[in-house]
Formats: structure tokens, sequence, C-alpha cells
């Protein structure tokens, strides 16, 4: 029963997330309107020095005394979790202080190191929040530590609307008086985004412990740095080379003669990420959903569980980014058009290459989260960050090389060379572990023939002038391919159709054709 609550609890908090991350793509992709390129571009480059500071400080934070409370209440020591509370405030208040004081005081070395001194002013609206987000992750831990997951994934939902409201308000009503303004209009947004959240998950935290807070303190033997190092350390690698790369991809274009450095790679960052990772969304929910089934096998030294769970979790993440993969590479310049008409033409045109060149990032993504989630339910953390970390520094390398050379378009191909790196190499360890899959592989080439299929049926919707009904027919007739020659060369099996949306329902339909029963003769 207890682990039926605690995998509930996961799906719930997987759910709000994802609804966060397809609110904050929305959110991306208005702002984008509103900015225009070279306003995101300014937007972008402050988040990568956020997010490595967020990294070191907090993210930890919530995991770490999650995983401290339960102990010491699976011990019946109610009051020792008041110590580990208390603690861990102290902690938050200084490293989130430290954190906004070193960025406010880092402002214009960052800015000067970015090639854009005026953007000092972003840093300096943001720092607070580096604060925020540490005290609201000592509160999320506590409820996580009590196996409820509630108040974090409502947290980040309210953070997201905020920040939608009024980055949109500020950012609007801030441009008369100039685009920079405009731009931290936006990220003052964030702050408060991150203080309301904290606010929300604080009064819910005095109500739901008030009977906790009673009960005498207690001292802990739980020592917080013993379990929020390696935490850290574990999220450390992703921040750090998009930090780095925001630094260095300015510069570079700069070097090569590139007169709009922040636009072009505002559109990379921008709307060509937001587009490419919304969808990887919805893979990342199965990859989500593996990692305490895995763990669980592994735990009951269940090989053949283990295999055939992850190859089905492996298989259903290629089948739902191929379609969104080969959209974006092929109707790129409908999806720019439709989603992005205020940029101009120029820059609509480098969106729309952009988004052609690097869609496929959806599937080496979508793909990599799986690989790193079924990775780690098999307790191997330790070669999934090195092989990240390879797959990093061979980025930095070839944007060293080539930026200059080819400019954006450089940054774009490190991308996919970084994420086919570590995946692959992610893989050849896998196998190493659980051993090669034959009927995984034959699984991915039928569902890579249906996508090529998929691809021939797009091809009449390229002469539709209009964005908005080119995508439909798009849609509808790619769709229609793409799940039909599934079905007719057999390559979803009726236990994985299950794992797709609306999968119980289209099962029953084919029950009643007798495509199952056909199939097994």
């Amino acid at each position: 029963m207890k682990r039926r609550t605690i995998a509930q609890g996961a799906i719930l908090l997987a759910v709000c997330s994802i609804a966060a991350k397809l609110l904050g793509g929305a959110y991306r992709i208005a702002l984008t309107y509103v900015l225009g390129a070279e306003g995101i571009g300014y937007y972008q480059l402050v988040f990568p020095f956020f997010a490595l500071l967020l990294a070191i400080t907090s993210n930890a934070i919530p995991l770490t005394l999650s995983r401290q409370i339960s102990a010491e209440l699976s011990r019946e020591r109610g009051g020792a979790v008041r110590a580990i509370v208390r603690k861990a405030v102290l902690y938050a208040v200084f490293a989130g202080a430290l954190g906004a004081i070193v960025t406010a005081l880092l402002s214009k070395v960052m800015a000067s190191a970015q090639s854009e001194i005026s953007v000092y002013i972003c840093y300096i609206v943001i720092a607070p929040a580096i604060t925020f987000v540490a005290l609201a992750g000592v509160f999320k831990g506590w409820f996580l530590g009590h196996g409820n997951t509630m108040p974090s994934g409502v947290s980040q939902i309210i953070e997201v609307f905020v920040k939608f409201g009024l980055g949109l308000l500020f950012a609007y009503l801030l441009m008369p008086r100039g685009l920079m303004q405009a731009v931290a209009g936006a990220l003052v947004a964030v702050t408060v985004s991150e203080f309301v959240s904290l606010l929300a998950v604080f009064v819910w935290y005095l109500v739901s412990a008030k009977d906790e807070r009673r009960l005498p303190a207690l001292d802990t033997q739980y020592k917080f740095f013993s379990t929020f190092l390696p935490i850290t350390a574990s999220g450390f690698i992703f921040p750090l080379i998009a930090f780095i790369d925001s630094v260095m991809v300015v510069n570079l274009l700069i070097r090569g003669g590139a007169s709009d450095a922040v636009s072009q790679y505002g559109i990379l960052t921008g709307p060509v990420a937001s587009v490419i990772n919304m969808p990887i969304v919805l893979a990342m929910s199965i990859s989500v959903a593996i990692v305490p089934a895995v763990a669980s096998a592994m735990a009951g030294y269940d090989v053949v569980s283990v295999k055939q769970k992850t190859a089905t979790t492996l298989k259903m993440c290629f089948m739902i980014s191929m379609p969104f993969f080969l959209g974006g590479a092929i109707m790129s310049r409908q999806v720019v058009g439709l989603l992005y008409p205020s940029l101009s033409q120029s820059h609509r045109d480098l969106t729309a290459y952009l988004l052609s060149l690097t869609a496929i990032n959806v599937l080496m993504l979508s793909m990599l989260e799986a690989l790193d989630a079924i990775l780690q339910g098999l307790g191997r953390l330790r070669p999934v960050l090195i092989n990240i970390a390879v797959g990093g520094a061979l980025k930095i390398l070839i944007e060293l090389i080539f930026v200059p050379r080819w400019g954006i378009a450089a940054s774009g191909v490190s991308s996919i060379v970084f994420y086919l790196t570590a995946f692959t190499l992610n893989g050849v360890y896998y196998n190493k572990l659980v051993g090669k899959n034959a009927k995984l592989f034959k699984s991915i080439s039928k569902i890579t023939l249906s996508g090529a299929i998929m691809s021939i049926s797009l091809l009449p919707a390229l002469f539709i002038r209009s964005n908005i009904w080119s995508l439909v027919c798009a849609v509808c007739v790619g769709a229609t391919a793409y799940i039909a020659s599934l079905l007719l060369i057999r390559a979803v099996e009726q236990n994985e159709m299950q794992m797709l949306p609306l999968g119980g329902k289209l099962n029953k339909l084919l029950k009643k054709t007798g495509y199952y029963k056909e199939s097994t003769l």
C-alpha cells in the first residue's frame, strides 16, 4: 500500500512538472513575440549563470531533506525533523543570500564576459530569486519527506503562471522605455514568481506542520552535506555546460564577424529550443515512470524484467519523438511562421533553418533522458555523469573551432554531437549491463520505416501557402500515415500500446477488429 502511494505521488509530481514545462515553453514563445530576437537573446544570456548558482546552492535541498526526514520518520523521531528543518533553513538563507550577493557583485563581470555590458542590470534583478528558490526547497523537501508531493507540484504551477502573466505584462509596459528595460522587467517577474511560490509552500507548511512543531526537539544523526554534496554534483554538469556556452558563443560569433550575435544566440536558445523542448516533455513522462520500476526489478535481481522494461521504455520514447522530429525538420518554415510572426523575415529564416537543422535533438535528447533515467534506476549514476561530461567537452571543442567560421549553425551542430555522444556512450554501457537486444533493434527499425513513410506524406503540405492550413494538413495526413504504418508493420505490441496516450481505448478498438488475434497467428 505504501509503495502504491509513493508511485502515485511520483506520478502526480511528474504530471505537474510536465505541465509546468509545457507552460514554460508557451511563455518563451509569447515572450519572444514581445521582446523580439535580440531581446530574447539578452533574456537567455542571464539564465545559464543563474541555473549554475541554483545547481550549486539549492537544487539538491529538496531531495536531501526528503531522504533524511523520511529516515527519521521511519524511526518515529518526529522531533528530529525540527532540527533538520531548522538547520536547512539556516543553510538556505546563508547559501541563497551568498548566491544573490555573488550574482550582483559579478553582474558587470559576467555582462562584460558576454560582450554585452548593459545586461548587468538583468543579473541584479534576478539575484534575489536564488534566495527564494533555496528557502522554498527546504519546505518542499519537508513535504516530500512526509510523502506529500502535492505542494511541490502545485508550487511549480503557481510559479509558471505568475511568471507568465507578470513577465508579459512587465515586458510590454517597459518596452517604450527601451529593450533592456523590458528584458529586466521580464526577469523581475521571475523573481516575483519565485517569491510567490515560496510564500505558497511556506504557508502550506505552517498549516501542515503545526502538530510536528509542538514536539520536543531532538538531535539528528544525519549530516546535511553528506547527502547534499553528491546530489549537487550529479546535477552540476548540464548547467555548467550551458554556462560555458553562454559566455563563449556570443564572443565567438563576434569574432567571426557577426553583427547580431546576441540575436542569433537568442534565436537558438529561445525560439528554437522552446519548440524542440516541448515534445521532449512527453517522452520524459515515460522516463519518470520507469525509474522506480527498474529499481524494483533490479532489487529483486530480475534481469529479464529489467531488460524488458528498459527496452519498452526506449522503444516508446523513440516512437513518440520520431514524428515531432520529422515535423520540425520538414515543416520548420511553417512552424516558425505560425509561432513567431513578430520576428523579422531574416530572423524567421534563420529560426526555420536552425529548427530544421537541430530538430533531430527531439529524438536524441528524448532517448538520452530515457537512457539516463534507466541507468540511474540501475544505480549507475557515475558513468552517466562521465558520459555527459565527455559529450559536453566535445560540444565546447566543436564550438571553439567552427562557430567563428560557420556561425550559430555550428553551435546547433555541436548540440547534436553532444547528445549523440552521451547517448552512444550510455548505450554501450547499457548493453554491457543487460546485454544486446535484437528485438529492440528490430522495433526501432520498424519505427524508422514508419517515420520515412510519414515524411513522404508530409511533402504535399509544403505547397500550401497558409502556415495554419499547411500544418493542419501535415498533422492530419502525417499522423494518419505514421499510425497506420506502425499498425500495418506491427511495430507496437498490445502491452506497449497501454503506455501511449489513449492506448487503452485504441487497444479495445483493435481487439474488436481482430488485429491482435491476427498478429498471433
